[in-house]
């Protein structure tokens, strides 16, 4: 209860803001610019991110990448969106380490962040959905949709997710066209919540009952005749498979839920599936890079 309602209480002052932007270093590596969180600036090496963007920067590396810690550790939207925007100027391409973070925290969301919402909603002071303040402070990403907002509005494109980090590139005018009708075109949550509850009883019928490849085939089949969505589309049907997992009676389940998504989304089906198994535990079932882990044994199954 005490960390509940320290988490209710959380907020960023606009001094704290400003420290965690300030501890931000940028150094050169290879043909990459690497941006890193460095709280005793005294020692850090390199130079501070904001002042080290100058025109002409992005013909000079590949890359501007954003390592662990410094994006999810920015706190406020608004400033990772500057973070982003930086980034944009040392190189046309950008990579951020954002791990999403979305089993085992439902039961948060509900307690922390929906409060939250209703307080955002009525006007009132309080600290966005995700923001965690216990031990330090770290914005939590359950899935993609936030993250390419954030992108969009520093000018950067979503191009794909490697694991824990997403890949971005400058927009152009194309691009802008692209995203605005992905937007357009992206169902509401209530709609993919709609969808995902009326696949799931046949997503456990067919875990329970067939072998996994025949169960993969079963909802990749149904999945092709589905509309393929993108990113923003994809991350809300995504979220709304989770939420229905987690309500499930014999609790969350991470082969139901990839049965689930390669149901409702052409793109899904059409993806590589990932067994793993660390030896002495428990297996995983994801899509390929779209989490990061590591296994003892893994084998997949491709795309038909």
């Amino acid at each position: 209860m005490r960390r509940h309602l320290a988490e209710l209480a959380g907020r960023h002052a606009p001094a704290r803001v400003d420290a965690a932007l300030a501890a931000l270093r940028v150094r050169r590596e290879g043909d990459a610019i690497v941006v890193t969180r460095e709280p005793d600036a005294t020692r850090a090496a390199g130079s501070p991110l904001f002042g080290a963007a100058r025109g002409g920067a992005q013909e000079a590396v590949s890359v501007a990448r954003v390592a662990p810690g410094a994006y999810p550790e920015t706190p406020t939207s608004e400033a990772r969106v500057r973070v982003l925007e930086a980034a944009a100027c040392l190189a046309r391409r950008v990579e951020v380490h954002a791990p999403a973070a979305a089993d085992g925290t439902y039961r948060g969301r509900l307690a922390i962040d929906l409060p939250r919402r209703a307080a955002r909603a009525l006007g009132l002071a309080a600290a966005e959905p995700g923001d965690r303040f216990s031990g330090r402070f770290v914005h939590a990403f359950f899935d993609d949709e936030a993250l390419v907002e954030e992108a969009a509005r520093a000018g950067l494109a979503f191009v794909a997710r490697r694991g824990a980090w997403i890949l971005l590139e400058a927009r152009g005018d194309r691009d802008r066209e692209r995203r605005d009708a992905d937007l357009e075109r992206a169902a509401p949550f209530r709609r993919e919540l709609a969808r995902a509850l009326a696949v799931a009883r046949e997503a456990e019928r067919l875990r329970r009952s067939r072998s996994p490849e025949q169960a993969v085939r079963a909802m990749r089949e149904r999945g092709r005749r589905e509309a393929a969505r993108g990113p923003i589309g994809r991350a809300r049907l995504r979220r709304a498979i989770g939420w229905v997992d987690a309500a499930a009676l014999g609790g969350p389940n991470c082969f139901r839920r990839t049965l689930m998504e390669s149901a409702l989304d052409a793109g899904a089906a059409r993806e590589t599936l990932v067994f793993g198994l660390d030896l002495g535990r428990t297996g995983h079932v994801a899509f390929k890079d779209s989490e990061d882990r590591a296994f003892d044994v893994a084998f997949e199954i491709p795309p038909e």
